[in-house]
């Protein structure tokens, strides 16, 4: 009797379900190294792609595709080539599902089909940027000596470098002059001076007790404060119909919490670059840069944010690119050639030569999307790699814009990084249209 249990013991340890079972184990695993196969692994867990336009994926006959919701994607399988064509009709969201032998589920790919992309001018101008910041942002705060000791109002009274004055006594505050007339008054009267603070995270109300120093006969409070912000930038691109423009690719800070400052208005004029400084070690190159008129660039300055100013142009410019050209998506910016548009010399912009050598991927926004090199034996001559007053130069690849120079690695001058244009594009300040209504994008 007991050979025979020991039998049936064999036989549901050989079960037909489960050698089958083990054998496709087996044959998913080694397919699993096959280079289709390999690189479907590697492949972003992620895709945006824009309607219309198709999307090759690797691919294995061993792998049926279907795609979820049906009937919207068009699907194209090419054995002889190794890989599947997805095109979509319509925007939305996609999930692409690849099963070994339509059974055993091997890898879901997530896909965002946008509309299509709009087309805009690359820039490429120098601009000098003047920028009046909303409230007053503090540089400084200096104790005041008077006779044999030293007062600190400024501290006294809770204000820190960095923090922003909105209000003097209940006015909005607006500049440097309105600030020193208010201190004036206050000192005058013997009233203390009101002053609503912006921190770091919150809003406070400070009183400040003017100090009269005889030295200088008048009234102080130990507080430095700046109005305004400028410097030399490059325009990355704008709208030929609407003029909309955006330049940059990184915001305007404060130069304490590199926090963005808030803009109250400002203004945009070509920048004529006079001379070029080479980093050097651990400093930055820059460009020397006067303001020259509003002939090739005028406009205004209406938002600051994370990818930089944003604002409407007077008039097309009138050196420079004059062709619009596709707004690529993150995902269709790949290693390889490419170009940058800025200006080395006078106001004219050119074409200099930069190779992409790697690209992150991003499903949401960052300011860091994609390093390169600057390849361009004259940008080597003439500024040694990337330097400061480049950022917001527009790079281009395969006749798309897809980036915006950003920042420099200081080490190694030749490198730099970029954003992508697409997000640039798609910063709510910049799709605002005409009639200032947010559009869904």
């Amino acid at each position: 009797m007991r050979p025979k249990a020991k039998n049936r013991v064999n036989a549901r340890r050989w079960n037909p379900k489960k050698i089958i079972g083990v054998a496709g184990a087996i044959m998913l695993i080694s397919a699993g190294f096959s280079p289709p196969l390999e690189r479907i692994a590697v492949w972003p867990s992620h895709l945006m792609i824009p309607q219309g336009e198709p999307l090759s994926l690797p691919w294995s006959g061993y792998l049926p595709v279907q795609v979820t919701p049906i009937g919207r994607m068009q699907i194209q399988e090419s054995k002889g080539l190794n890989q599947v064509t997805l095109v979509a009709t319509k925007p939305g969201h996609y999930d692409v599902r690849f099963s070994f032998l339509g059974k055993f589920w091997y890898r879901t790919i997530p896909v965002d089909v946008t509309a299509a992309p709009p087309s805009l001018v690359p820039g490429g101008e120098s601009l000098g940027v003047v920028a009046h910041t909303r409230g007053l942002v503090v540089t400084a705060v200096q104790p005041i000596r008077q006779g044999h000791q030293w007062i600190d109002p400024a501290q006294e009274a809770g204000i820190e470098r960095g923090d922003i004055i909105t209000r003097i006594n209940q006015e909005p505050a607006l500049t440097d002059q309105q600030l020193q007339n208010a201190v004036r008054a206050a000192g005058s009267t013997g009233k203390p001076l009101e002053l609503a603070v912006e921190g770091a995270r919150t809003m406070h109300r400070r009183w400040l007790h003017p100090v009269w120093v005889p030295q200088i006969r008048r009234w102080e409070v130990g507080v430095v404060v700046e109005d305004g912000a400028n410097g030399v930038g490059t325009l990355t691109f704008y709208n030929p119909k609407t003029h909309q423009y955006a330049a940059l690719g990184h915001s305007i800070t404060d130069g304490l919490t590199r926090h963005p400052v808030a803009i109250r208005s400002g203004y945009v004029m070509g920048a004529d670059i006079v001379g070029v400084i080479a980093g050097s070690g651990t400093i930055p190159g820059q460009k020397i840069g006067v303001l020259a008129g509003g002939r090739n660039v005028a406009g205004n300055v209406m938002h600051n944010g994370r990818f930089g100013i944003v604002g409407r142009l007077a008039h097309n410019p009138v050196w420079g690119p004059q062709r619009a050209i596709p707004l690529a998506l993150p995902d269709q910016v790949q290693p390889g050639a490419a170009q940058i548009v800025t200006v080395v010399r006078g106001q004219r912009p050119e074409v200099f030569q930069v190779r992409i050598l790697r690209t992150y991927p991003q499903w949401q926004p960052n300011t860091k999307g994609l390093l390169f090199q600057v390849t361009d034996p004259r940008l080597l001559r003439a500024a040694g790699g990337v330097v400061q007053g480049m950022s917001g130069s527009p790079i281009i690849e395969n006749g798309h814009l897809v980036g915006a120079v950003t920042h420099v690695l200081l080490s190694r001058p030749a490198l730099g990084f970029g954003c992508y244009a697409y997000w640039m594009a798609h910063q709510p300040a910049y799709s605002k249209d005409q009639n200032g209504s947010l559009k869904n994008v």
